[in-house]
């Protein structure tokens, strides 16, 4: 009985064990092998691209990442990572992610991802310009990077993706031109200027590129006006252009220059040919055309102006045109004009035109016109005319011409011939002083001294003064009264009142170095003239006179500056040249004081009475 119990416990114990062994490796096996997470199932986590095969440079790919937790346990921190393919540029993603520019790495923060919650993210490149053709653009791989259990966790995705760049360099954007460099339009003996140039406006870079151009049998090629150096092939009228790289988007200029030979007929055309190979095939070809002519040329003609008297143009001058008309053409002009509208800013001087035979002035439309019946080959005729400047242009102008020949299947504009008008000169002359200019208006005379003597200038004389005003007040208002006329020239005369004064010569001195001192800071060039005779019997108080007037000359002298002397001309004749009062100048006086500037004023012009 007791062996039976024993047996019995001995059952049971082994019973327990092996259920809670069972149970045990049956949580284990929740645990660690069913409960977790799965990203294996292919059909939910794989790469793809919106295009595939064959691509071209520029073109746009996009790569979509499919993902999904197929497993039964929730991951942590779940991030995608990949790298943009070699030979692409980043554009973009359908959500927010952080790409790293330095090594082209693209990272996708997706968060915590749950048992069987899935999703998809894309970006987007272009493929790079240029590329070499058959280039294969890879995708890389993707990796998942998750926690689970405090544990960092790795799934790859290892399918590459790839496409083939198809690209080629593309030569459609090819250009030729002729220009005749003797005229507009093109005769034999002529030079022909010729420019080709080249595109690349493809996808891929070229080499070994050439470019051929073919010269017409009747121009002569001027072999050391080509650019780049060239192989030339003289028997075959041929230039060949070797290019060893040629970059997308690089434009190529190729010149040379070529003379019409005189064996052109007249109207005759040649047709000048260039075309690209590569790869030993022509790509492109192309090609100018151009007409001979054989017509007259007065392309030689010349045409002149200049002032009939020989010196500088003026308002009011009188102009002479001259044109030589030469033939240099292949056979004789006949039945053309010459055209000569009128200059404007000037009148046609009837009569002055020569020869006045085959003449004809159009006064409605200002045009002079010479009707001409023929020209030999190499003959030349000379016809002038002459015109008058407006006198209303004396603040200068330019006069400028628009001659023409037409007939005869010809329309040739002769050379314009231009001359300038010289400008008036305009001088403003400031007089500042005191009560003398009010009672004299001895600046009046001094304006028309100068216009009188100087017939193309324009001067402004203007007389400012203020009686019983002394020279360090005149230092006060000079800024206000004075600088703002602009002044080339600023005549001082002050003195009359500033003798007797408490401050003595002295503060003559200083006034009058004051107002040189304005007067130079605006640019204007000081003048100062003396105190004039006074009868000091009545002005007792004035016979200090000669102290002042040497203490003008002495400020003059300090300054560098003209000291003009009226005292001594006017005590030659004080009845004459002042008043009653033996102070105020008579009008006699006055024209004595503007002699004596002028005098000194015209020192310091030109000729033309413009100021040094």
């Amino acid at each position: 009985m007791k062996n039976k119990k024993r047996n019995l416990w001995i059952i049971i114990s082994v019973l327990v064990v092996f259920f809670a062994a069972s149970a045990i490796l049956g949580y284990y096996f929740y645990f660690f092998f069913y409960l977790k997470p799965s990203f294996e199932k292919g059909q939910f986590n794989k790469i793809i691209q919106s295009t595939g095969g064959e691509i071209k440079p520029g073109n746009e790919i996009t790569y979509t990442i499919d993902y999904k937790n197929t497993g039964n346990l929730t991951v942590f921190e779940f991030l995608i990572k990949t790298e943009i393919p070699d030979n692409t540029e980043f554009v973009s993603t359908d959500i927010a992610a952080d790409f790293n520019k330095s090594d082209n790495t693209l990272l996708f923060r997706i968060g915590d991802l749950e048992k069987n919650e899935g999703g998809r993210v894309s970006f987007s490149v272009n493929v790079k310009t240029p590329l070499d053709n058959g280039t294969v653009i890879k995708s890389n791989e993707v990796v998942y990077e998750y926690t689970v259990r405090g544990e960092k966790n790795f799934y790859r995705i290892e399918k590459i993706l790839e496409n083939t760049v198809v690209s080629s360099p593309d030569f459609s954007e090819f250009i030729i031109s002729a220009v005749d460099l003797n005229g507009k339009r093109l005769s034999t003996g002529d030079d022909v200027a010729f420019k080709i140039t080249l595109k690349n406006t493809g996808d891929m870079n070229a080499e070994n590129v050439k470019v051929i151009n073919k010269i017409p049998e009747k121009l002569i090629l001027y072999t050391d006006s080509i650019n780049p150096e060239a192989e030339v092939d003289s028997s075959q009228q041929q230039i060949t252009w070797n290019i060893a790289e040629f970059p997308v988007n690089k434009i190529k200029t190729f010149t040379f220059k070529a003379k019409a030979g005189s064996d052109f007929e007249n109207l005759e055309k040649f047709k000048n040919t260039a075309q690209v190979q590569y790869e030993g095939q022509v790509k492109n070809e192309i090609s100018v055309e151009r007409e001979v002519y054989g017509f007259p040329d007065f392309s030689q003609s010349t045409n002149t102006v200049a002032d009939v008297n020989g010196e500088s143009v003026w308002a009011g001058d009188v102009l002479k045109y001259t044109f030589v008309i030469k033939n240099s053409g292949l056979r004789p002009g006949e039945n053309f004009s010459l055209y000569c509208p009128i200059p404007k800013g000037t009148s046609f001087l009837s009569g002055s035109e020569n020869p006045h035979e085959g003449a004809e002035y159009d006064s409605e439309n200002n045009v002079l016109v010479w009707k001409i019946e023929d020209l030999e080959v190499g003959e030349e005729k000379t016809f002038t005319f002459e015109s008058k400047i407006s006198s209303s242009l004396i603040k200068g102008a330019k006069i400028a011409s628009a001659f023409y020949i037409e007939g005869d299947g010809q329309f040739f504009e002769l050379e314009l011939a231009s001359i300038s008008v010289r400008s008036y000169v305009f001088t403003t002359v400031v007089c500042m002083g005191d009560s003398q200019i009010l009672v004299s208006n001895w600046p009046a005379v001094l304006d028309y001294l100068l216009e009188s003597t100087y017939p193309r200038a324009e001067f402004t004389v203007i007389g400012s003064g203020v009686a019983q005003q002394m020279a360090y007040q005149g230092v006060r208002r000079f800024d206000s009264t004075v600088a703002g006329y602009g002044p080339q020239v600023v005549v001082f005369g002050y003195g009359t009142n500033d003798i007797g004064n408490p401050g003595g010569t002295a503060e003559l001195w200083n006034g009058i170095n004051d107002l040189i001192n304005k007067a130079k800071g605006i640019g204007a060039t000081p003048i100062v003239h003396s105190i004039g005779w006074i009868d000091t019997v009545k002005h007792e108080s004035k016979k200090g006179i000669f102290s002042y007037n040497n203490a003008l000359r002495d400020v003059c002298a300090a300054n560098g500056v003209p000291y003009v002397d009226i005292y001594g001309p006017m005590s030659d004749d004080p009845g004459k040249y002042v008043g009653p009062d033996g102070m105020h100048w008579t009008a006699d006086g006055g024209s004595l004081v503007a002699y004596l500037v002028f005098n000194t004023i015209v020192n310091y012009l030109d000729q033309e009475g413009s100021r040094k």
